[in-house]
């Protein structure tokens, strides 16, 4: 026989002795800095706008406003991450509500979408009374697919009406993937399921992407746009889980990576696929800095510019297309104006427009749709962001 004998079993270290284990806190429900974050992105858009419209060159100051149609991809990043902040870990299944999620969505989107639907068709059809030729005139299929919100899934031959709405037809499209999701799974999506909807959504985006001619499926909007947003909002729902297990210090640290990133990338403005970790990142440090940042100076006005973000998106191309054409012929000094303080003053009446319709359209319509839904037991107060 054998001499060998097995080692003895170690002792287990006291718990006073083991390395400790620092868990971050847990996220608080409102995030204040991702709402400021939405301000920046509204902003980037308009700004690609103006720099797109007006025929400018992609140099100096202008040169990051030539990547601001990605402002949207942000959004879309910045939704997956606050739905799953604030759905992604309740109770799956029947439990979940699917009805009322779907209605909250409407309620957030809607209103303010057939406001102005009904305002670009009235301008439009106005102007075809008028006898001003139009690049292609409004058909009633244009109308019926705004209506619906599923102008982003390639039913129409165009951006009309509003055309920056894509988007939210593309939002609807997430959210009604995320409600069904949670009401048909017996458990929530972790991690592995999330990685896996970012790889193949966005490997089939991609594909049906440069299918339509494009270099990633960063650029479609009317065609195939809905595909756009689910790999980013699977990402989106991803960065929140790993906020879970990044603590403040790490967390500036990456803040500050993804700013200096930022910086550089959007200097390019066929930037892409780049800004999608580059964006994950800014969002995860907004989110675990906001409890520490939110209460400095300026942070509040710019929480307030997030909040009303959503019109700001919605109006700003209405109001540059008024800008841009009426002002020429209203004042002989337009052309002696400097673009930059063209752009100061057309913006600052986008961000008063958009406060009006926030507080006379956008705020009150919210909330009378949320009562019109039987309040269910135990109800969550929702963040701002998401009501």
């Amino acid at each position: 026989m054998s001499d060998f004998r097995p080692a003895p079993a170690a002792a287990p270290v006291p718990p006073h002795l083991s390395a400790p284990q620092v868990v971050p806190p847990p996220l608080p429900a409102d995030l204040p800095l991702l709402t400021a974050i939405r301000f920046f992105a509204a902003f980037w858009v308009f700004a690609f706008h103006f720099w797109s419209w007006l025929g400018l060159p992609a140099t100096g100051i202008w040169r990051a406003a030539g990547s601001g149609a990605r402002g949207v991809d942000l959004f879309f990043v910045l939704s997956g991450f606050v739905i799953f902040h604030v759905y992604g870990r309740r109770a799956p299944g029947r439990d979940f509500g699917f009805g009322k999620f779907m209605w909250r969505r409407f309620a957030r989107v809607y209103p303010l979408h057939l406001a102005m639907l009904l305002i670009w068709l009235v301008m439009l059809l106005a102007l075809t009374a008028l006898g001003v030729a139009l690049e292609r005139g409004v058909t009633l299929w244009d109308v019926i697919a705004s209506a619906l919100l599923i102008q982003s899934w390639h039913l129409t031959d165009g951006l009309l009406l509003n055309g920056v709405a894509w988007s939210v037809s593309a939002e609807m499209t997430a959210y009604l993937a995320f409600g069904l999701l949670m009401y048909f799974r017996q458990t929530a999506p972790g991690w592995r399921f999330w990685l896996a909807a970012l790889v193949v959504t966005g490997v089939l985006a991609h594909l049906v992407a440069v299918r339509q001619g494009y270099t990633g499926f960063m650029h479609p909007t009317w065609d195939f746009g809905a595909l756009r947003i689910l790999p980013a909002f699977a990402l989106g729902a991803l960065t929140r889980l790993a906020a879970d297990h990044v603590g403040p210090r790490p967390a500036s640290l990456i803040g500050v990576a993804a700013l200096v990133g930022l910086f550089f990338a959007v200097q390019d403005k066929d930037a892409d696929y780049v800004l999608l970790p580059l964006f994950a990142a800014l969002i995860l440090a907004a989110a675990r800095l906001s409890p520490h940042l939110a209460r400095l100076p300026g942070v509040s006005a710019l929480v307030y510019l997030g909040e009303i973000s959503y019109s700001t998106y919605m109006v700003h191309t209405l109001i540059l297309l008024l800008y841009s054409n009426i002002g020429p012929r209203l004042f002989g000094f337009w052309n002696a104006v400097p673009m930059t303080l063209h752009a100061a003053i057309v913006f600052g009446i986008i961000i008063v427009a958009s406060a009006l319709s926030y507080h006379l359209i956008e705020q009150p319509s919210r909330r009378w749709l949320n009562r019109q839904w039987p309040p269910g037991r135990g109800a969550a107060r929702l963040p701002e962001g998401v009501r």
